[in-house]
């Protein structure tokens, strides 16, 4: 065996190892550090002073890097991505390293080879938006917010890219959409640590509503959730590969979606959470509606016009804000 495959070998196992711990700094760091400290790209402060998460106590969790730790996982995974520049987790670990040392342009160009390996990599979009958006003076429009939503499609709960959507929404004003994010970021947060910051800016949000948007009930109610499962008549004939269309539209009127989800026949049972971000038009958006009715199809053709044979299910109307919604794909389209 050459000395080169030899020491690629001894290197995964070390940054494996290292590779956890980078990842859960950055995301407790994003936490708290999008909350009115990232402004510009100077280099964060040492690893150390992050907090961590309540598990991080326990002996599983990975302990805090030293700055020492960082910059030699640094030079680790730069020579990783020299020696194989297909290892998805080298580029993970130059990008979360290279952000974590302040080097944001380094990580950003890490972040792109990364999607180019993992496109349905949910949380690497959500930390790619952050880089970005840090190396853009801390805002989050233009591409960071098309990550962002990429990100939710991707993964309706992920933690870092609700917190980032919220921002996001902060920024444009939108101050009942970014409570809409910050509270499902709440929820998702494992640790009173990440749900302070969020808690706090929940609360500035709800101060600059106008009194409008305050009485218009949309606060907090910018979204439906639920769950999306099969009937056991129905599963043998749904393919890994068919599209499955998750959708919210009004109960009166037009039947054009007011969010739109898609996922893949081998993604069943999935979780699911629609809200503006997944509107077809800025014209009709789900927040519009007090009510709507949620639905599902599965299209072997993956075309928009529902066919025969497509596989549906739909729920009666239920009101913005609902989650926990069980909707389930039941019947045979005729």
């Amino acid at each position: 065996m050459s000395d080169t495959a030899t020491n690629s070998s001894e290197d995964r196992p070390a940054r494996q190892r290292l590779l956890p711990a980078v990842a859960l700094l950055v995301l407790v760091a994003a936490a708290a550090l999008w909350f009115g400290t990232r402004r510009s790209p100077a280099p964060p402060a040492p690893p150390t002073a992050a907090p961590a998460p309540a598990a991080a106590a326990s002996s599983a969790a990975p302990a805090p890097l030293s700055a020492s730790q960082v910059q030699r996982g640094l030079e680790r995974a730069r020579e990783d991505t020299q020696r194989d520049p297909k290892d998805a987790a080298a580029w993970a670990m130059l990008a979360h390293t290279a952000e974590m040392a302040g080097r944001f342009e380094e990580a950003t160009q890490a972040y792109r080879q990364l999607l180019k390996l993992r496109p349905q990599d949910a949380q690497a979009h959500a930390d790619f938006a952050d880089a970005l958006g840090v190396a853009q003076q801390g805002r989050l429009q233009g591409e960071p917010a098309k990550l962002i939503a990429r990100a939710l499609e991707l993964e309706p709960t992920n933690l870092k890219a609700l917190v980032l959507a919220g921002k996001e929404a902060f920024e444009r004003g939108r101050y009942a959409e970014a409570i809409g994010f910050w509270e499902r970021a709440a929820k998702t947060a494992p640790d009173e640590r990440l749900r302070g910051p969020i808690t706090t800016s929940i609360a500035e949000a709800r101060a600059l509503l106008s009194p409008g948007q305050a009485a218009s009930g949309a606060v907090g109610q910018t979204f439906v959730a639920g769950r999306v499962t099969v009937a056991a008549a129905l599963k043998d004939k749904v393919g890994p590969d068919d599209t499955v269309f998750i959708f919210a539209r009004p109960p009166e009127g037009s039947r054009m979606p007011v969010a739109l989800l898609k996922k893949r026949g081998r993604d069943l049972p999935v979780d699911f959470a629609l809200d503006d971000t997944l509107a077809m038009t800025r014209e009709a958006r789900l927040s519009q509606h007090p009510r709507v009715i949620v639905g599902v199809r599965v299209s072997r053709r993956g075309d928009a016009i529902p066919a025969p044979g497509d596989l549906e299910g739909e729920l009666a109307p239920v009101p913005l804000g609902s989650s926990g919604l069980a909707l389930e794909i039941s019947r045979e389209r005729k």
